[in-house]
């Protein structure tokens, strides 16, 4: 399924796909779930890859979720990290994972060795939340600022993923602009 994905987004001209790490069953060992995403991706490699790059972003809750700690994407990164994986940073989902957003950029290159993209954006919850439940950039529990802070760390592109309309969007990307110009 996810070389349909590579191939559907190649098709419409995506620089990459984003695929969430996924989950293993309840009782399940990560482990596991590193050892699949190492299959998937050599059985890719052995056939000439995937069209565009597959970019993983980490998660917000779930105990069993793949790309929840730092660690367990550590295991997976060398696992996946020789096939050209790319890794997605999400504001929200590392503030609902408990994860520090003043050190996350040097944290998650630590592990991977990379961010390729920033999804920024703001939480309705509280930190260590586990729930994935996005805010206005300038609207939520993160203090905007900070948000800011790791757009200019993670020195990559950067995509919006934010609830509101088009005026509230367009007032988003012109603070993300002049933070980032």
């Amino acid at each position: 399924m996810l070389d349909q994905h590579a191939r559907a987004a190649a098709a419409v001209g995506a620089r990459g796909l984003v695929v969430h790490g996924e989950h293993v069953l309840a009782k399940g060992d990560p482990a596991v779930g590193v050892d699949n995403w190492h299959k998937t991706f050599a059985r890719q490699a052995d056939q000439g890859g995937f069209p565009v790059p597959v970019l993983i972003e980490n998660t917000a809750g779930g105990g069993n979720a793949m790309t929840r700690d730092l660690d367990v994407i550590g295991r997976l990164w060398e696992a996946v990290g020789e096939f050209g994986t790319g890794f997605v940073l999400d504001t929200c989902h590392a503030w609902a994972a408990g994860w520090d957003l003043a050190t996350v950029a040097e944290a998650v290159r630590a592990v991977t060795g990379r961010i390729d993209l920033v999804h920024l954006d703001n939480s309705r919850d509280r930190a260590g939340s586990g729930r994935d439940r996005h805010a206005p950039l300038a609207g939520g529990e993160i203090p905007a600022d900070l948000l800011l802070e790791v757009a200019r760390r993670a020195d990559c592109p950067v995509v919006l993923e934010t609830p509101g309309d088009e005026a509230s969007h367009a007032e988003a990307i012109a603070l993300l602009r002049e933070a980032l110009a």
